[in-house]
């Protein structure tokens, strides 16, 4: 069984973004690791994408 939510993609931006912030307290470098972790989960989900159609 697997468990869903219900978001889209600007809330999982801002959630990322707003914790990196709180967490290092600085705009840029919260900015950059999110920009970081959205480009690693986009990748996955290529990559598993690609890997379902082979």
């Amino acid at each position: 069984m697997s468990t869903t939510i219900d978001t889209n993609l600007g809330e999982l931006i801002s959630s990322f973004y707003e914790e990196f912030l709180s967490m290092y307290g600085d705009e840029e470098l919260a900015s950059v690791a999110t920009a970081a972790v959205i480009n690693d989960l986009l990748g996955q989900a290529a990559a598993q994408s690609h890997e379902a159609a082979a």
